[in-house]
């Protein structure tokens, strides 16, 4: 669940650097929680390549953040927004 907050950080921030199928692919599966099988049926594919793309699209958000590190900025700032909210 953790990973899965996560991943949807980063898909909001990266998505559109994804191809059209897998932003396609992911959002039906995080934003409108269908299954692998669900998503292969309405793609025409397999449910083994629903998840190869689930999974080839959380390594290339990771390595986009890992290479801008806009997720870790934005939250760096948001920490500095709350803390002088709170003075």
């Amino acid at each position: 669940m953790k990973d899965d907050l996560q991943f949807l950080r980063l898909w909001d921030l990266y998505s559109p650097l994804l191809t059209a199928t897998q932003r396609e692919i992911t959002d039906l599966y995080f934003n409108y929680d269908l299954s692998l099988g669900e998503i292969a049926e309405q793609k025409g594919v397999s449910r083994q390549s629903v998840s190869d793309c689930l999974n080839k699209s959380r390594k290339q958000l990771e390595t986009y953040e890992a290479k801008l590190g806009f997720l870790k900025t934005v939250e760096e700032m948001q920490a500095q927004i709350d803390a002088l909210k709170s003075n």
